[in-house]
C-alpha cells in the first residue's frame, strides 16, 4: 500500500532546504547548527527534487497533457473598499440598514432603496 504524503512535513522541509541555501552555510555546518539530522536532510531534499522532477512536464509532453497539469496563476487584486463613518445610515422599519457614503450618486440611491422596499431585504 502506498504511503501518504504529509504535506506539512514536506513544507517543513521544503522551508529547512530554503534556510540552508539562503545561509551560505555548508550543509553539514548548516545541520549541526540546526540541530537537523544530516541523513534526513540528505533524503528529503532527493525525495523533494524528484518530486519537482516528476510534476514538471518532460520534453515529449504534448500540449494538451500540459494545459491538464494544474497551474497556480498570479492574481493582483485591488485594495479593498474602506468603510468610513462620513455619510449616514438609513434603517429602513425591517431592521434593514443602508450605509450610505457622502459621494453617492442620487440615482443609485433610489434604485437601491425602491429594491429595498419590495421586499428583498
Amino acid at each position: 500500500m502506498a504511503r501518504r504524503r504529509n504535506l506539512e512535513r514536506e513544507r517543513y522541509w521544503r522551508g529547512v532546504i530554503r534556510e540552508q541555501r539562503a545561509s551560505g552555510l555548508g550543509i553539514s555546518a548548516f545541520c549541526r547548527e540546526h540541530e537537523v539530522p544530516l541523513s534526513s536532510f540528505f533524503q528529503w531534499r532527493r525525495k523533494l527534487q524528484e518530486r519537482q522532477h516528476k510534476d514538471e512536464p518532460s520534453p515529449g509532453t504534448s500540449k494538451a497533457q500540459e494545459d491538464s497539469v494544474a497551474r497556480f496563476v498570479p492574481v493582483q487584486l485591488p485594495p479593498p473598499p474602506t468603510v468610513t463613518r462620513a455619510g449616514c445610515e438609513i434603517v429602513l422599519a425591517d431592521g434593514c440598514r443602508v450605509i450610505v457614503p457622502t459621494q453617492c450618486d442620487a440615482t443609485w440611491l433610489g434604485q437601491i432603496l425602491a429594491t429595498l422596499k419590495e421586499g428583498a431585504c
